[in-house]
């Protein structure tokens, strides 16, 4: 069984956005064969902060774009962007 690692970068709406929040709920959206491998916040700009945010999935069972998917249509994410993946 391989595992793959996906590190996400996460801008939110404005800097009244919880980013600690944020994580909680990423968290709920991990399969079962995945989990959460590390965060942190980070500062992007002018007082913004960003969330940088990994997980780990098995790769054979994929379901990265899945997730992807629900990290983008989060209330308070403005973007998400893959900045790295990898095969551990």
């Amino acid at each position: 069984m391989g595992e793959v690692l996906i590190r996400y970068k996460i801008m939110p709406e404005g800097p009244e956005t919880d980013l600690e929040g944020l994580v909680l709920r990423f968290s709920t959206y991990v399969p079962s064969h995945g989990r959460v491998s590390s965060y942190a916040i980070k500062p992007a700009f002018y007082g913004l902060k960003l969330l940088e945010w990994a997980v780990v999935l098995d790769d054979k069972k994929g379901g990265g774009e899945e997730l992807e998917t629900k990290l983008t249509s989060t209330p308070g994410v403005q973007s998400v962007e893959v900045i790295e993946m990898g095969l551990l």
